[in-house]
């Protein structure tokens, strides 16, 4: 008991004593995320590109210009639909077929996104079970056995707790960051490359412009046999001037199935930061309150 008075003692003291500019630090940092929630929610979604890519299609068809400001902010198309149309509008690029094969695997990205959010949310959810239940039980063993509720125990599991599913949400961001953005560089290179490389331009130019050979498809192991395949490709180019877009839009395919199979991997790296999670934090916070329980019979 005079552990857990002088902790909450400690924290209102430490609250207290804060320093102004730390508090305006925190008034600054709460504003400028409700600012990027805002702007956030304002901000297009890849519903709105898979609109917006037919609409391209037609405007294109009638010779209409489209400027950057309407393309509609989603990952790495967004930068990709740019450069498509100005290598359209100063190189003459054909994307007749490259629009149709962006708008299907910007249907698939969606998929991903929102396998994605629902393992975040569940995550979410399973921790906020546990969290109801771990109180239901303080509640209701304090009203049948008529337990005392220390403000100093139940500040600290309630700071475990919230530290939790801070972590949690954090790691599994992080995991998925590593894990899944150099899919998005690897196939924006390969699309530039693809729409570039029917125009007649250099194999030089194209492979200077789309970087395809320098960038992340080069960089990360598991990109191996794609890498080797785009170089096939890229060399039969150069030496017979056969298309290289059949093979290299085949190679986009097979980035796609990495990346399910990536996906796959993912689900288990979640699971694992789910079990650390409620180790380190949840159960130790259940087994902090048994502790002040038996301490407290023990003082009896």
């Amino acid at each position: 008991m005079v552990t857990s008075l002088f902790i909450y003692i400690g924290s209102l003291i430490s609250l207290l004593f804060l320093p102004e500019k730390s508090w305006t630090f925190l008034w600054e940092r709460a504003r400028a995320l409700r600012q990027l929630a805002l702007v956030q929610k304002k901000t297009p979604s890849g519903e709105r590109l898979l609109k917006f890519l037919p609409e391209l299609e037609a405007k294109m068809g009638m010779g209409m210009k489209t400027v950057e400001m309407e393309i509609p902010r989603y990952k790495f198309y967004t930068t990709l639909l740019h450069q498509l149309l100005e290598a359209h509008r100063k190189l003459g690029v054909n994307l007749k077929f490259i629009l149709p094969e962006l708008r299907s695997n910007v249907i698939k990205d969606l998929q991903f996104e929102k396998k994605m959010k629902g393992l975040i949310l569940g995550g979410n959810l399973q921790f906020a079970a546990i969290t109801i239940t771990t109180w239901g039980f303080i509640w209701l063993s304090s009203s049948l056995a008529d337990l005392p509720l220390y403000p100093g125990d139940l500040f600290f599991i309630f700071c475990l707790q919230a530290v939790a599913i801070i972590v949690f949400n954090f790691a599994v961001k992080k995991a998925q960051a590593l894990m899944f953005n150099k899919f998005s560089h690897v196939m924006e290179g390969l699309y530039l490359f693809i729409s570039m490389a029917e125009v007649g331009l250099s194999a030089g130019r194209v492979l200077a412009d789309s970087k395809v050979l320098d960038g992340d498809l080069m960089r990360y192991r598991e990109f191996s046999f794609c890498a080797e395949r785009v170089k096939e490709h890229v060399q039969r180019w150069r030496e017979n001037g056969v298309s290289p877009r059949p093979g290299v839009t085949e190679v986009v395919r097979e980035v796609w199935h990495l990346q399910e199979l990536c996906f796959e991997k993912f689900l288990k790296v979640a699971d694992l930061i789910k079990f650390s999670v409620l180790a380190v934090f949840f159960l130790p916070a259940y087994f902090f309150y048994l502790y002040s329980i038996f301490q407290y019979f023990v003082l009896q």
